[in-house]
């Protein structure tokens, strides 16, 4: 990865960058980096259709558990977070906006969500990424999400995969960082949660993976 002062990670939903790359940022910064957090939606959809109340409330829980999140990693004080507010569940309606707004925030490098990844939303990002990163100039790199979960990192074909081993204190801290997002984790209207508890158990033994 190249040597820059400045890192920019784009995430579709809040919680996206901690399971994606949240170890990562952690060592960013503690190697001097400052980090921008672009967050492309504000999450409101996670549980469908809810009263225009409560999807508010969904909005500022899921604000403040972003927040949370990224204290445990020891990241609050050192990530300046842009909200772009784009619908949630609706990224790929607004990719060529979203595509130049990144041109203007992307910086040196990005770290976007995977365009394979198997939501629609993480690959829209991902797709807008990599024409903001070419017009730009950026170096790219793109994390999955939950591509190795539904079996889709088939598609990697050729692309070049670097991984990041993390430490047992700081697979502790993100696996802490995830658990921040209790709205997610906890049963939602329909029953059960957004993120299956099988895949936060998996984050005691998983490295992180970016491409590019």
């Amino acid at each position: 990865m190249q040597r820059t002062s400045r890192a920019t990670v784009v995430a579709p939903h809040p919680d996206d960058e901690v399971f994606g790359v949240g170890g990562l940022m952690s060592t960013l910064v503690e190697r001097g980096y400052r980090v921008r957090l672009v967050a492309v939606t504000d999450g409101e959809a996670a549980f469908g259709q809810l009263a225009t109340d409560e999807r508010a409330a969904l909005v500022a829980r899921r604000s403040e558990e972003r927040l949370a999140s990224l204290e445990a990693l020891g990241l609050a004080e050192h990530t300046e977070i842009i909200r772009l507010g784009i619908p949630d569940g609706r990224v790929a309606a607004h990719e060529p906006d979203l595509a130049a707004r990144l041109a203007d925030l992307a910086g040196p490098v990005m770290f976007a969500s995977w365009r394979y990844d198997g939501h629609p939303d993480h690959e829209a990002v991902g797709r807008a990424a990599a024409v903001a990163a070419s017009a730009g100039g950026a170096t790219l790199y793109e994390y999955p999400v939950w591509a190795e979960h539904r079996g889709r990192l088939s598609h990697l074909g050729r692309v070049r995969q670097r991984r990041f081993r993390l430490s047992p204190q700081l697979r502790e801290a993100k696996v802490l960082a995830v658990r921040a997002h209790r709205s997610q984790l906890e049963p939602g209207p329909d029953g059960r949660p957004v993120v299956p508890p099988e895949i936060v158990d998996a984050l005691y033994t998983a490295d992180e993976v970016v491409f590019g």
